[in-house]
């Protein structure tokens, strides 16, 4: 009787020992899976903290090339009231992410440390971008290259005539073709003044077909009136710049036939288009634009027609119509038609009423700055 109690006993010291055994290797097991959970949610963590931080570059870039990046330099998701993530939540959890960004080509200071000042190889932003999720922080420094337009930063004068065989034909007393620099607004002040016309000809040429009432309506810089020759960079410089700009157009009219009276951006509202017309173009009543129109044909004004920025166009310029209310802030390239010998009626460019072609280094300026592409060049982790 007692051998029998004393072998119960062991049996149940046995399965004690091994109930023991058993639920310590389930705690193993539990904690080794457990922290393989942790460490593949700290992984997943990190994945998504990561991609959110390079998103953060991205968004960098977005922010440059349409001139909207805050003045300080500053990103914040998590306070900027936009769901940044597509996930139809505004400002939760993982909307964590900063960037902050260093335009190296306005700081005043010699980032690559060879003795100058914001010059053309400083044409970089720097972004230092970092995302939270869960416990996990992701940082990465982004590399953007600056990439300015084609457009020209110098133009000669208000009005150029690239064909040396253009002709000018003015109506009236009424018109002013004017190189001096006027800013858009009284916050920048003026620069200096170009030519009032530019010819890749001979100004006496271009002079002798203004009346003695006429001359004065042709000021800017040089002499009196304001006329010189002028001699673009390549032979093939204007083709070369319409086969640059053309892919960029935000606006395309092909063989337009009618007058087109809408709107082709606005100033004001920081919207510069890219208008690019394949043929001939006919603009006026009431039509207002700001950017830069390329015209591959002839361009036709009539009416009222109000254009901030550049306009380039192959073949004639012609302005028809009475009155007042035809501006161009800016600057004009016309090409002119070197194929025909035109008749005094359909001259390369031909200004009737009161058309205002006024020179503006402020609005040629706004128009490069909102036309500057970036490209994300490089991105680090430290």
């Amino acid at each position: 009787m007692a051998q029998n109690r004393a072998e119960q006993g062991s049996i149940l010291i046995f399965l004690v020992a091994s109930v023991t055994l058993l639920a310590g290797a389930i705690v193993g097991l539990l904690t080794i899976e457990m922290a393989r959970a942790g460490r593949a949610r700290t992984e997943v963590e990190r994945t998504m903290a990561f991609t959110i931080a390079e998103s953060g570059i991205d968004h960098a870039r977005v922010l440059l090339g349409a001139d909207r990046l805050p003045p300080s330099g500053r990103i914040d998701w998590s306070d900027d009231g936009d769901d940044n993530d597509g996930d139809g939540l505004v400002e939760e959890g993982d909307e964590s992410m900063t960037a902050t960004v260093e335009r190296w080509w306005s700081d005043l200071e010699d980032n690559d440390g060879d003795g100058e000042i914001d010059e053309s190889d400083e044409n970089v932003a720097r972004v230092f971008a970092s995302a939270r999720v869960g416990t996990s922080t992701e940082t990465v420094t982004g590399w953007l290259e600056r990439l300015d337009s084609f457009l020209p930063v110098s133009v000669p004068a208000v009005l150029t005539l690239l064909d040396p065989n253009s002709d000018i034909s003015f109506a009236g007393n009424s018109f002013q073709i004017n190189g001096k620099d006027h800013p858009l607004n009284n916050q920048t002040q003026p620069g200096p003044s170009v030519l009032g016309i530019a010819t890749s000809g001979t100004p006496s040429q271009l002079i002798a077909q203004l009346s003695g009432q006429q001359l004065d309506n042709v000021t800017g810089s040089g002499g009196y009136p304001s006329v010189a020759a002028w001699a673009p960079p390549s032979s093939t410089w204007f083709d070369d710049l319409f086969t640059a700009m053309r892919p960029l157009a935000n606006l395309v009219f092909t063989n337009y036939t009618q007058q087109y009276s809408g709107k082709l951006g606005n100033w004001r509202a920081g919207n510069y288009v890219i208008t690019y017309s394949q043929g001939s173009l006919q603009v006026g009543g009431g039509a207002t634009g700001a950017g830069v129109l390329l015209v591959d044909g002839d361009l036709t004004i009539s009416g009222n027609f109000e254009y901030v920025g550049y306009i380039f166009v192959t073949g004639r310029i012609r302005v028809t119509g009475g009155g007042n209310g035809q501006t161009l802030r800016g600057a004009i390239f016309c090409g002119g038609d070197v194929s025909q010998t035109l008749a005094s009626s359909l001259l390369d460019a031909t200004l009737k009423g009161g058309i205002d072609l006024i020179y503006s280094s402020d609005a040629l300026f706004r128009v490069r700055n909102a036309m500057t592409r970036y490209e994300v060049a490089a991105i680090t982790e430290p």
